[in-house]
């Protein structure tokens, strides 16, 4: 029988490595990881849901209104200033809806990748310093 030469110490090659290395969402991003992906997502599921909710309030108000001249008559024939009512409403009545409508959709946009980019690179008090 052989006799034991003693006892052997047995230790992991990478004790010196972190154990977790933390990564920012940006390399996430940059990256393309799976997490990445996700934040993508949802910014773009964002901006999506902006534009749909733009869409079908622009389709159900102004794209509503040849319906409502042709079953109400009486709208169609009302004249303001020898005006006729459709031609005043189509042609000036609308603007300001229109306006309103893209400076709503623009705030909307602006504040959903605002709070990304405040996701994605925190404010300096949060990373360490570099020189």
């Amino acid at each position: 029988m052989t006799e034991p030469v003693g006892r052997v110490r047995v230790t992991n090659p990478l004790t010196t490595a972190p154990s977790h290395v933390r990564r920012s969402i940006r390399q996430e991003i940059d990256e393309s990881t799976g997490v990445g992906e996700v934040y993508m997502r949802s910014l773009i599921r964002s901006q999506l849901r902006a534009a749909l909710t733009v869409a079908i309030t622009l389709l159900l108000s102004i794209g509503a209104l040849p319906l409502v001249f042709l079953v109400f008559d009486s709208v169609t024939e009302f004249r303001v200033v020898g005006v006729p009512l459709p031609w005043l409403i189509l042609g000036v009545a609308v603007y300001p809806g229109l306006f309103a409508l893209g400076w709503l959709y623009l705030r909307q946009a602006e504040r959903a990748e605002r709070d990304f980019a405040e996701l994605v690179e925190p404010d300096s008090q949060d990373q360490p310093d570099h020189p």
